[in-house]
């Protein structure tokens, strides 16, 4: 008799459990529904080629490269880098946005983004730009610093990619 209520007890608690982890399951995919569709971070629209538009933001035909200092360290006093820097936005669907973005980066924010370029310069040394992923790094940190400048604080990503076409480090 002794067994027979030990294991309707033992049932009781499993099926207890087994409510309670139901009800927690069912909590949580009503309070964050979204979260397992998209993962954060991933751009909704692939940009083709043809709908990237290119602005020379240092370097351009009629001017030289852009030297910027660095920070000093004891290695390195007084370096600096040479660099061409060129800023590709998204130009939206069939060009639709064109105009409207080419005033935003080419005029509007331009001379912020030229300061954030000086900025972030000046914030490296010569090691961290030298070493061997440094440059991969700069486009990235630099395409999101270009981002936050130019979408006004909203999470839009309009700066598709940053291409250095000259990185002279001294």
């Amino acid at each position: 008799m002794q067994g027979k209520s030990l294991y309707t007890i033992l049932l009781s608690i499993i099926a207890v459990l087994s409510l309670a982890l139901a009800v927690l399951i069912v909590i949580l995919l009503t309070i964050n529904p979204g979260s397992a569709e998209k993962p954060s971070g991933v751009d909704e629209r692939i940009i083709p080629i043809e709908e990237q538009v290119e602005f020379k933001l240092y370097g351009s035909d009629n001017s030289k490269e852009a030297v910027f200092n660095i920070k000093s360290t004891e290695k390195h006093p007084n370096s600096f880098i040479m660099a061409s820097v060129s800023i590709f936005y998204d130009a939206g669907n069939k060009s639709s946005l064109l105009e409207e973005r080419k005033a935003l980066v080419e005029n509007t924010y331009l001379s912020e983004l030229k300061q954030a370029t000086i900025e972030y310069f000046r914030s490296k040394t010569y090691e961290e730009l030298q070493a061997e992923e440094g440059m991969k790094k700069a486009r990235e940190e630099l395409k999101d610093i270009y981002n936050k400048i130019v979408g006004n604080g909203t999470d839009k990503k309009i700066i598709v990619k940053v291409i250095f076409d000259r990185w002279i480090i001294q």
